[in-house]
Formats: structure tokens, C-alpha cells, sequence
């Protein structure tokens, strides 16, 4: 079973990059993302394509934490706004 262990990236821009935040060497069944910000301003959009918007992680709320079933490999993430960096956590993993 592979496993991407917990991997802590500084998300500090408002735009999508061009390559991937995360890329995995294998399709995973599901992705756990969290925000660890307790600043309700600090709300981290992620995407599965670096294009369209798939979720987004906001401080504070219900949704400041989720899995997302997808065998995507990569990850795109941005700010919603400008602002300071924000710590969001990824793991993955697949049953295969």
C-alpha cells in the first residue's frame, strides 16, 4: 500500500503555480488536506489540475480539513487572497 507521509508546505500566493505543489509517484485513492491556520482570513484553495478549483480549506470551520477521494497524482495550491504564508498539510495514500 503507498503512502504519501504528512508533508507540510508554505502556501503564500494567490495564483495556482505552474508545476505542482505535490506530485506523487503513484495513483492514491485519497487525499487528507488541512489548514493549519487559526486565521479566519487565511483560506487555501487546492486544485487537482492547477486550473480549476476543487476545494478549499478554511480556517476554523468544518471545512478547515478534508479527504478528497481522486487518483490524481498532483496538487496545485494558492491563497484565496494575497497575504502571508499558510502552513496546509497533505498525506495520501492508496489501498492497492
Amino acid at each position: 500500500m503507498p503512502i504519501q507521509p504528512l508533508t507540510t508546505l508554505s502556501i503564500d500566493d494567490d495564483a495556482y503555480p505552474d508545476d505542482s505543489q505535490v506530485e506523487l509517484g503513484f495513483g492514491p485513492d485519497v487525499y487528507s488536506v488541512f489548514n493549519e491556520s487559526t486565521t479566519a482570513a487565511d483560506v487555501v484553495q487546492f486544485s487537482f489540475d492547477g486550473q480549476i478549483t476543487h476545494g478549499k480549506l478554511v480556517p476554523g470551520t468544518p471545512i478547515a480539513a478534508m479527504s478528497w477521494e481522486t487518483k490524481g497524482r498532483r496538487v496545485w495550491f494558492r491563497r484565496a487572497t494575497a497575504g502571508a504564508a499558510v502552513a496546509v498539510s497533505v498525506m495520501a495514500g492508496s489501498r492497492a
